[in-house]
């Protein structure tokens, strides 16, 4: 049995985050990017069903920029054993 998780970079709650001039979108200068807390529970939550299996594959997916590959490898640390980066240059 292959799970697939799909995960999410956010900026952190301790960042003060600001709209930037096209009144649109985040102002990326001095955010600092973590893991979605969600994602990483149902990370969490995939492990345990493989556990209680015995049997199965952890495949995370994110699609993003350059800062993805920080974050799976935060899902590969957790125990996931793939990680598919979609990569975009559009947020």
């Amino acid at each position: 049995m292959i799970q697939v998780v799909c995960v999410k970079q956010v900026p952190d709650t301790e960042t003060r985050v600001r709209v930037a001039a096209d009144g649109r979108n985040l102002d990326p200068a001095g955010v600092t990017w973590v893991l979605n807390p969600y994602d990483e529970y149902a990370v969490e939550q995939a492990l345990r069903v493989r556990e209680q299996t015995r049997d199965g594959e952890i495949v995370a997916v994110s699609v993003g920029g350059a800062g993805v590959p920080t974050a799976l490898r935060e899902v590969l640390a957790l125990g996931a054993d793939r990680a598919v980066h979609l990569r975009t240059d559009v947020a």
